[in-house]
């Protein structure tokens, strides 16, 4: 075959190139039949979410240390910084940074589901230093490998809600996260840590903490049929979970 012009990335997309079945649009990022953004590569996720699109994981995704980015703070894989989604697919989703502000995702708002987050000091790194602000929204994700599973260390008080997911690790945030609400998630150990720490007011509904767990409340906390290693909790055996129980509301 040959080409009048240069073999570049803009025109394949302009040529309409397919690759089994999906259209090309950038290195690493398709669409399919449906529209829908697909990702092959840390590459085409990258460019994805800096256009804020939702895009949909075709694999794995293990991002170097000298493939990162910055979180502002240290060392990030994605910045997920104007909207949009991520759909992992059931697929993993790792970075290998550890010093003490790396993150496998950076955030300022959307939406986070299907995905397994197993690798890097911080998991989901909620930080709302962008123009683009808005809440964070976690649906059947486990964070398991990384050390912290969701930190923040500055927000705009635009809050975070996470469903059928599971937390294993040292979790802890902000009081400028905003509001927090856990409904049916696990929370367990994970690289030597079972722990939560919130300092924003905080709603666990329906949720599990395995044996071992420890939270300590820095801001109004409230559980609703919850259970500790499948034993409901009530104010009879909160202590076994909770540091104070002067925060603590049981329903």
């Amino acid at each position: 075959c040959r080409f009048k012009d240069e073999v570049t990335a803009e025109n394949l997309a302009n040529l309409n190139v397919t690759v089994d079945g999906l259209k090309y649009v950038s290195e690493g990022r398709f669409k399919d039949a449906e529209g829908n953004t697909i990702a092959t590569s840390v590459a085409g996720l990258k460019d994805a979410l800096k256009e804020g699109e939702d895009v949909i994981l075709a694999g794995d995704i293990a991002v170097k240390s000298s493939e990162s980015d910055s979180n502002g703070y240290g060392k990030t894989g994605f910045n997920m910084t104007n909207g949009g989604t991520i759909d992992g697919g059931g697929n993993d989703i790792s970075i290998n940074a550890w010093a003490t502000w790396d993150s496998v995702i950076n955030t300022t708002g959307g939406t986070i589901k299907n995905i397994n987050v197993t690798g890097g000091m911080r998991g989901i790194f909620v930080n709302h230093n962008s123009t683009n602000c808005g809440k964070v929204y976690l649906d059947n994700v486990v964070v398991d490998g990384t050390v912290y599973t969701i930190s923040c260390d500055q927000g705009t008080n635009k809050g975070l809600e996470a469903i059928n997911s599971t937390f294993n690790g040292w979790t802890s945030y902000a009081a400028t996260l905003g509001d927090v609400k856990f409904t049916n998630c696990n929370f367990g150990e994970g690289q030597g840590y079972a722990y939560c720490r919130p300092y924003a007011p905080t709603e666990f509904v329906g949720c599990e903490f395995e044996t071992g767990f420890t939270l300590e409340p820095c801001a109004a906390v409230t559980f609703e049929n919850c259970t500790l290693n499948g034993v409901a909790l009530t104010a009879a055996n909160i202590a076994e979970l909770v540091t104070d129980t002067a925060n603590v509301t049981i329903k």
